[in-house]
């Protein structure tokens, strides 16, 4: 609200509001969608899920985690990363053209927009190997080029926020795991649909809470 542009004006209403309903669409439902898409794939795959507990208590001693622990849960990174990979929030990103191009083939004029399609380029088996398999391995063999992993946006036009998702989502995740123990309610695919501008899970990701844990206290420090 109290944000000047260069002149020292401030932003409009209508400024404001478009903001807040961008951070509350980009900002929020992309990254809930993404970790009901995550959860589910933990509770899928239950090999996975044991090396992200083992990392998890490794990293942060069973208690909850500091900011230091966070850039040291990589495996749960790749976790993340293979969801995004494997469940495209946002199928398709949007830009119009400044000048002519030609792609594919293709003579495009300027002013056109142009909409690559992210889930086709996350499933294409000369880049991926096995696209259809969960596997967040095959972040550690290589990593990804802009043009062939890009769930916030390719090239070197991508969402401002991704850095902070990927971080908000690995604090979540690890404070939720040293909590309690899940299991799906009915096991199994589910379909995906779109809801407001996201592609979701049917229903949302329903778990049942089988187990609950109280993290360990971290010892207070003494003068």
């Amino acid at each position: 609200v109290a944000a000047r542009y260069e002149d020292g004006a401030p932003m409009s209403d209508e400024a404001l509001r478009d903001e807040m309903v961008t951070l509350l669409l980009a900002g929020h439902e992309t990254t809930a969608v993404t970790l009901a898409w995550a959860m589910h794939r933990l509770l899928m795959h239950p090999e996975v899920l044991r090396k992200v507990l083992d990392e998890i208590r490794t990293v942060t001693g069973g208690v909850a985690p500091e900011p230091e622990h966070v850039p040291r849960l990589e495996y749960l990174d790749a976790v993340i990363r293979e969801t995004q990979r494997v469940h495209t929030i946002i199928p398709l990103v949007v830009r119009r053209l400044e000048r002519p191009m030609t792609l594919g083939g293709f003579a495009l004029p300027a002013g056109v927009m142009a909409a690559p399609s992210i889930p086709l380029v996350h499933m294409r088996r000369d880049v991926w190997g096995d696209p259809e398999n969960f596997r967040p391995e095959r972040f550690f063999e290589r990593k990804p080029t802009p043009f062939e992993f890009m769930p916030f946006g390719g090239g070197v036009r991508r969402c401002i926020g991704a850095a902070f998702a990927h971080y908000e989502m690995k604090v979540v995740l690890a404070e939720m795991w040293l909590r309690v123990r899940l299991r799906l309610e009915t096991p199994g695919p589910v379909k995906t649909v779109r809801r407001t501008v996201t592609m979701a899970p049917s229903g949302g990701t329903r778990v049942v809470l089988i187990e609950r844990r109280r993290p360990t206290r971290r010892p207070e420090a003494t003068a």
